[in-house]
């Protein structure tokens, strides 16, 4: 380690010369430069102008040996940044030289091969900043849906999961899918799979954040991991990564090889409609049923083609939907054991989490979700109460082999499906998100007994070391990011706030296979990206070590992250102050939401949540700036005064919203009044149908409320007086506080302020809240001693 850090303090800079196709120099100059402490790239550049001069544009490469067992493999990387370069260090450690060599030519050069060496473009990764969120991108935040929601006021479609049903099992099929690893998938697989939630999934889509890999919540920060993607899929973590050379030309004549059948080709002078693949129709209907009596070569043809479905159509799904891609045959056509030896976890959630960034900017009138739709709708039931089914006991498992053991998937194998208009669910869904708490979320899921107790399969945690490895994750085309350090509670540890910000690039986001021509051979094009993952020992931990969470330490992290990111989606009802204005007539208080609920048009939950807590921050504020005066002088009872006449005024306008107070319908007629006393009750104890939804309480709880209200009467008489005088409340006979609508308040404040003189009668020939029970209006109610027990 010592040896390391006295590297880190050298660097070797070449200049005034070229670089051959072998990647070696040719007639370089070089400067050993050494540094007091590890160099950042200004003053790498700041060496280099000095050395070479400062009249011209300077453009720097780093070059590092990527090869093995004495055979130079040279890569040569663009550096235009403080994270060109710390990615750049990252490399040298696992390479054969591991002094930095940085070549410097003059000019601005955008080439991207000199002498043949790949150059590896890693573009800008600086973040455009954001005016309101420093957490977020500008470019990113342009186009989300989250904003465009928000700021925007936009109404968005619901995004359609792409997801495949798997083709016809046979049990002759096991013994080839397990020497490829695949064989608990498959199992849970064939057992059956829970129907999507499209508008859960969207509303959670929307949170999601491409500058972080991360989904922003009020709670905090979450994520899909490599541990939900072992525990859940089973799926190997340590291996290779999936990729290789793509030859878009030719890839009938492997499909013809591997599985004995030509692919349809397009008719003359006709574009390729299928040039990524073939269709999951046409794979199905020719080996979507083998024939009990087939030879042993037919078995493996089928069951390769199975296998390709599986991959294609369940974990790599792309937004088409109908499609299974050709990518992957050069590494499925392997032998199978060569099959099992590639991290198929972490490209499985590589491809996620490009499917999230794109669909978290998809606004179209269809909008469509790629990826593995069902690790993500799993690990979402895992944390979250929002969209969560109904789930019966798991049933026994059918296989005792040990191949073929569960995963947690299996335990979602019988939930009752979730039915409704997908966008009044998805409106709802957005709602429960917005107000989720760090209590509702299970962080820790895969710790309850229930998983503990199960028998999974020894693949769900045999790669547990590479779970909290911050680690490029490829396949293919596609490089994203593993940021576990910004979810560290998912791991039972706490979370610091302010952790470091390793960018996304969104030069790496724009590489997508329908905008590449021709054949590319992504190892070579992902080679930094390859190094690392391939030295992935180096970033190999226990998951669990750290310091363990604490609530108080996270309620700091907490104010750091609402400060700094956007974790409200549905905007406040209102941003007035309550106590701004002084009229006491409720009407002149009347907004959007409340004429919606006077309407009877269904409210949502978050904008009034987010309203009320922004009114009790400013209420405690009031009351810190009240108490600042010397206990017991004049100035803080006067102060103390006008904040409780502030707090009466403010507290009366704050249950209006909340709906807890009955003010007259004005837009609506109002009918006589019946000579028998079963009319319409007057229009200021009559409640709007809609003040009902979303109420905390039930209409068994309001039963309740009244029978305690009544049973605190002094006499049972209809006709009694009421004592109350506006000598003793100021306010008396301007509001009804509604007692049903309070089912879960204290006794004491159940009681209804009611107008001097004789009570009216109730109305019973009209229910208009579905927290309140109806009467019979035929039946004489029959009065009862409040003195004799319950039941009698």
């Amino acid at each position: 380690m010592a040896c390391m850090w006295v590297m880190d303090r050298v660097v070797r800079i070449f200049h005034s010369g070229s670089v051959n196709d072998n990647g070696e120099f040719v007639n370089m100059k070089e400067d050993v430069c050494t540094f007091g402490k590890s160099p950042n790239f200004s003053e790498v550049v700041a060496r280099a102008k000095s050395i070479v001069g400062v009249g011209s544009e300077l453009t720097l490469r780093g070059r590092f040996d990527a090869g093995g067992g004495g055979r130079a493999h040279y890569v040569l990387l663009n550096l235009k940044s403080d994270e060109d370069w710390t990615l750049y260090r990252e490399c040298l450690k696992e390479a054969q030289v591991r002094c930095a060599e940085v070549v410097v030519r003059c000019g601005g050069d955008n080439e991207n091969h000199e002498g043949g060496v790949n150059m590896i473009p890693l573009g800008n990764l600086v973040m455009a900043p954001h005016p309101l969120y420093p957490l977020l991108d500008a470019d990113y935040d342009a186009k989300h849906r989250a904003h465009l929601i928000t700021d925007n006021l936009q109404v968005l479609s619901v995004l359609r999961p792409r997801t495949h049903s798997a083709m016809r099992w046979h049990e002759r099929y096991s013994d080839y899918i397990r020497r490829a690893g695949f064989l608990p998938l498959a199992r849970i697989v064939n057992a059956g799979l829970p129907t999507m939630d499209g508008p859960a999934l969207t509303a959670l889509v929307d949170r999601w954040r491409p500058e972080t890999h991360t989904f922003h919540l009020p709670c905090g920060e979450l994520t899909v991991t490599l541990q939900d993607v072992a525990m859940i899929l089973g799926l190997p973590i340590d291996g290779h990564a999936v990729t290789g050379f793509a030859q878009p030309h030719g890839w009938r004549d492997t499909v013809e090889h591997l599985l004995g059948i030509r692919p349809p080709e397009p008719a003359v002078n006709e574009k390729d409609k299928k040039p990524s693949g073939v269709s999951s129709a046409w794979l199905t209907s020719h080996f979507n049923n083998l024939d009990d009596n087939a030879d042993e070569g037919t078995v493996e043809r089928f069951a390769r083609a199975w296998l390709w479905h599986l991959v294609g159509g369940y974990l790599f799904p792309d937004a088409s939907g109908s499609t299974i891609s050709w990518l992957f045959l050069p590494i499925l056509g392997q032998q199978w054991e060569n099959i099992a030896t590639y991290s198929w976890g972490s490209a499985t959630l590589a491809w996620l989490y490009r499917s999230l960034c794109e669909a978290c900017t998809r606004t179209g009138g269809s909008p469509t979700l790629g990826g593995c739709a069902y690790l993500l709708q799993i690990w979402m039931w895992e944390r979250f109460p929002v969209g969560r089914p109904d789930r019966g006991p798991a049933e026994p498992w059918p296989f005792e082999d040990e191949g073929s053991l569960p995963t947690v998937a299996y335990l979602w194998k019988n939930c009752v499906n979730v039915t409704g208009n997908k966008d009044r669910r998805y409106l709802y869904y957005t709602n429960e998100f917005d107000v989720i708490t760090p209590n509702q979320v299970k962080w820790t899921p895969y710790s309850r007994p229930e998983i503990e107790n199960m028998n999974l399969s020894p693949i769900c945690k045999r790669d547990e070391n590479y779970w909290r490895a911050t680690i490029p994750l490829v396949w293919f085309f596609v490089v994203e990011w593993h940021l576990p350090q910004r979810v560290v509670r998912q791991f039972g540890l706490l979370q610091q706030p302010d952790v470091h910000q390793e960018t996304t690039n969104r030069e790496l986001h724009k590489i997508d296979r329908r905008k590449v021509r021709g054949p590319v051979d992504w190892v070579v094009k992902h080679q930094p990206y390859i190094s690392l993952w391939d030295a992935r020992e180096r970033f190999s931990m226990y998951p669990y070590d750290g310091p363990a969470h604490r609530n108080g330490p996270y309620k700091e992290y907490l104010v750091w992250f609402h400060n700094n990111a956007r974790v409200f989606i549905r905007p406040p009802v209102n941003i007035a102050e309550l106590q701004e204005s002084e009229s006491d007539d409720d009407n002149d208080h009347m907004d959007g939401y409340d004429q919606a609920t006077r309407e009877s048009t269904q409210t949502e939950r978050a904008p009034l949540h987010n309203y009320t807590a922004s009114q009790l921050v400013r209420f405690g504020n009031d009351a810190g700036h009240a108490l600042r005066h010397p206990q017991g002088s004049e100035k803080e009872v006067g102060a103390l005064r006008a904040f409780a006449q502030k707090m009466r005024r403010s507290c009366r306008r704050l249950a209006l919203k909340l709906n807890c107070i009955t003010t007259p319908d004005c837009h609506e007629p109002q009918p006589s009044r019946s000579t028998s006393g079963r009319g319409t009750a007057p229009c200021s104890q009559q409640r709007t149908p809609s003040r009902s939804i979303c109420r905390g309480a039930s209409p068994s709880a309001a039963t309740s409320s009244r029978s305690r209200r009544q049973s605190q009467s002094r006499q049972p008489s209809d006709s009694e007086e009421d004592d109350a005088s506006e000598e003793h409340d100021p306010s008396y006979g301007q509001d009804i506080i509604a007692s049903s609508q309070l089912g879960d308040a204290p006794a004491a404040t159940q009681q209804s302020v009611r107008r001097a003189g004789r009570r009216r009668a109730r109305d019973t020939s009209e229910v208009g809240s579905a927290n309140i029970l109806g009467t019979n209006p035929g039946r004489q109610k029959k009065k009862k001693n409040p003195y004799t027990p319950s039941g009698r």
